[in-house]
């Protein structure tokens, strides 16, 4: 079962793309939500698949120094670095991952200089002077401080991912992610660290459909409800984004019974953080907030349990 944040954006994604196009078939975008998980698993291990190629061609290059007449002593001791990585060698390792890999048909075939100009981006950073590889831990922090500093500055990196992965600009929070809790649960024991996540687990599935249902089947009350709080805005000049947030959190608020509202208003908020203005969350924040009180007040809001309310 998947973290519910990453399945309420994998959801905001396919209610934002129907949104733009109402009179579509809304089977079709339901479809593609699916879809999307599935293909977002396959970006995950090609992902993971990197560490392992990176470390093969760092080893290549390891050999490479040792037959050198004059070796560089600097260089080699980088090299080693990355070369005696436990999480690296962890993930290379796991029998699991390479049926996934294999599964996925993922290959890193005639990639060498790409790895190169990739290893001389690392090697001008500052990561190796935060960690000392003493321990299978360090290490992890190494590997999840690589994937970061790639993420945020390396053109070539992003480059290369989004030529193969047209959804990486949308998928690359949830992924990066989804990486660093896999690397941070690598173990030396253990091969039990993927996270394992598509169209086959029913109760993501089903928390998925029905928030996208319902967002979509009762649109026209969840307008009307942000209508009354907002009378001073024109509803149509409100941002799409921050529009299609409210409604999935009252949504959510109003049809299940079993999250509380507290938990719904917050999970949203901090999806608004990564797709809303800076000036978007308060107004956001402030608006739900009227709602929920209103909606509590007319005995509208149904939770299973005590304290879900809260």
């Amino acid at each position: 079962m998947l973290n519910r944040r990453f399945l309420r954006i994998k959801t905001f994604q396919a209610l934002y793309a129907w949104n733009k196009d109402k009179d579509s078939n809304k089977t079709l975008y339901e479809s593609n939500l699916f879809k999307s998980l599935d293909k977002t698993y396959e970006l995950y291990i090609f992902l993971l698949s990197f560490a392992i190629e990176f470390s093969f061609f760092i080893n290549k290059e390891l050999e490479a120094q040792h037959t050198k007449h004059i070796p560089k002593s600097d260089l080699i001791n980088l090299l080693k670095v990355f070369d005696k990585n436990l999480a690296m060698k962890e993930l290379a390792g796991s029998p699991r991952l390479d049926a996934e890999i294999k599964a996925l048909k993922i290959k890193w075939n005639g990639n060498t200089i790409f790895f190169r100009n990739i290893f001389n981006e690392l090697k001008e950073s500052e990561i190796f002077s935060k960690f000392n590889s003493a321990n299978i831990e360090d290490d992890k922090a190494i590997l999840i401080a690589i994937y970061e500093q790639l993420v945020a500055q390396s053109d070539l990196f992003n480059s290369f991912v989004e030529e193969r992965y047209i959804a990486w600009e949308d998928d690359m929070t949830l992924t990066i992610l989804t990486l660093q809790k896999t690397i941070a649960n690598i173990k030396t024991d253990s091969d039990n660290f993927l996270i394992k996540f598509s169209a086959s687990d029913s109760e993501d599935i089903k928390f998925m459909k029905h928030l996208f249902r319902q967002t979509i089947e009762n649109e026209e009350e969840l307008t009307k409800l942000i209508a009354i709080k907002t009378q001073n805005w024109d509803t149509d000049r409100i941002a799409s984004v921050d529009m299609m947030l409210m409604k999935m959190t009252i949504s959510e608020i109003l049809y299940f019974s079993e999250i509380p509202v507290k938990v719904s208003i917050n999970e949203y908020m901090e999806i608004a953080k990564l797709y809303s203005s800076p000036n978007s969350f308060g107004f956001i924040n402030g608006i739900l907030d009227k709602i929920q009180l209103d909606l509590r007040e007319q005995n509208k809001i149904n939770k299973l349990g005590r304290g879900l309310l809260e």
